[in-house]
């Protein structure tokens, strides 16, 4: 749960990054509008730097430079020397809505999110493969895959992924006997720039990634920049060498496209001309009629692309995976910072009468000690102990998650709650510094931490009271 909440959040970051500095490139220099490697390269790293730098704090012994300056993203707050309550009660079911609930309400929207974008993607090429099916030919003479459809708004051109020989362009058959013939030509010559350049399997790729980042508003800022840019392009095939004069031709052409798509869905005026689609196709004819040229053709520019995105990718990659390790970044603010025969960590919460972490006004008994630390790490036996439990579900109760209970000396039992995983079976007998468990966030918990509880011959006491605590 907490690498898909971290994913979540880091893509945020990554692509509100990558938005900002490719909108910065694009003032400076305004031919990356017309580049469209640029936009997809760009849309790209938002997925791959999150995903990269995830894997990589997941290395064992990793290590990366501290880029956050300390910043963790298991303890967003805490590194900041802001003081969260980072659990609740296991046994006290009452209350607000938990981090530990939030990120699990998050994550089930994000996915759902992520389900209804592949599903509603899937359905439209399934939608676009049916039409081509059902369409006519354009009986025009040397343009077979050139085909019509009623069930079309504006010229498109489809390719089944991975075989551009069975790419099809298909005509609206609200064009004919008003489109010219001459004006269908120069649409013709547009969409298979699109089937030559392969904008349709890119843009499935692409489309693709975009459904895994559909709550991050920059993806799709990024995707609409790619596909400006590969319209532009396509239209730059169209008027390659041509004169004013027939470039004011294809220009009209388009606009005369926009007011058959208007004429069509005229009771929805702002499906044709809204304030977005009114500023790209205004970019287009003035590309057109300026007759640009294309630009970042040659290998170099690609080649310094590859390398920029590369360097971005990796320093990204190791400032997440350093924001994904770290701990408190301020020093001087860890007085809670302990170290025991179980596990180090920081003490959040104490035993006995807390403030209720859901009720600032409200206090609560806590029948144990909470000791955050980084997900993953090793809790150990703090003495000779015989394994009495390990169970998903201890005492029937969910808060607790996966939980590890030992038997030492003197009749003491041991309860460590909220574990990420275990390393013993109930029954078996462990050494004094043997591995039991990962520190975890399962159950009712609101980030990686341990809760430790204590009972002495049958009652509960205070933790500290039988396992020391020291200051680190």
């Amino acid at each position: 749960m907490d690498l898909i909440f971290t994913f979540i959040l880091t893509l945020l970051l990554i692509s509100g990054v990558t938005w900002g500095l490719t909108g910065g490139l694009r003032y400076m220099d305004r031919r990356v509008a017309q580049w469209p490697l640029f936009w997809a390269t760009a849309l790209w790293l938002c997925v791959v730097v999150p995903v990269l730098g995830l894997l990589m704090s997941r290395l064992p012994n990793s290590v990366t430079p501290d880029v956050f300056g300390g910043f963790s993203l298991h303890e967003p707050f805490e590194s900041l020397g802001l003081t969260v309550q980072t659990s609740a009660d296991p046994a006290d079911p009452a209350g607000f809505l938990s981090l530990a609930e939030f990120k699990l309400s998050l994550i089930a929207l994000y996915g759902g999110g992520v389900l209804l974008s592949l599903f509603k993607l899937a359905w439209g090429r399934h939608r676009i493969r049916r039409i081509i099916k059902k369409a006519g030919t354009a009986d025009i003479a040397g343009q077979e895959d050139v085909l019509v459809s009623g069930e079309v708004d504006s010229p498109l051109a489809w390719t089944p992924f991975g075989r551009p020989s069975q790419s099809r362009i298909l005509l609206p058959q609200s064009y004919r006997g008003v489109v010219s013939a001459a004006q269908i030509q120069d649409i013709i010559i547009h969409e298979r720039a699109h089937i030559t350049r392969r904008d349709d399997e890119i843009g499935l790729i692409l489309r693709g990634l975009l459904c895994l980042c559909w709550l991050s508003p920059f993806v799709k800022s990024l995707f609409a920049a790619w596909s400006q840019s590969t319209e532009i392009r396509c239209d730059m095939a169209v008027t390659a060498n041509r004169k004013p004069k027939m470039r004011k031709a294809y220009a009209d052409t388009l606009l005369q496209s926009l007011h058959i798509v208007a004429g069509r869905v005229r009771q929805y005026p702002a499906a044709s001309f809204s304030t977005q689609r009114i500023r790209n196709e205004k970019m287009r004819i003035k590309h057109i009629m300026d007759g640009t040229q294309p630009a970042f053709k040659r290998g170099r520019d690609k080649a310094w692309l590859g390398a920029i995105a590369a360097s971005f990718a990796l320093t990204g990659a190791m400032a997440i995976s350093s924001a994904a390790n770290a701990g408190p970044a301020d020093k001087t603010k860890q007085a809670n910072y302990v170290t025991s025969p179980m596990v180090s960590g920081r003490l959040t919460s104490k035993y006995g009468t807390t403030k209720d972490p859901f009720n600032a006004e409200k206090t609560r008994n806590h029948y144990g000690i909470d000791i955050a630390a980084p997900a993953g790490t090793p809790i150990y036996a703090p003495a000779i102990a015989l394994v009495r439990e390990v169970t998903d579900s201890y005492k029937d109760n969910p808060n607790y998650g996966r939980v590890v209970v030992l038997e030492t000396k003197g009749n003491v039992l041991t309860v460590f709650t909220h574990l990420d995983g275990y390393n013993v079976e109930a029954g078996q007998k462990v050494a004094k510094g043997t591995q039991i468990a990962t520190v975890g966030s399962t159950g009712k918990s609101t980030g990686p931490h341990v809760h430790i509880e204590t009972y002495k011959d049958g009652k509960r006491v205070d933790p500290q009271s039988i396992w020391k605590l020291a200051a680190k």
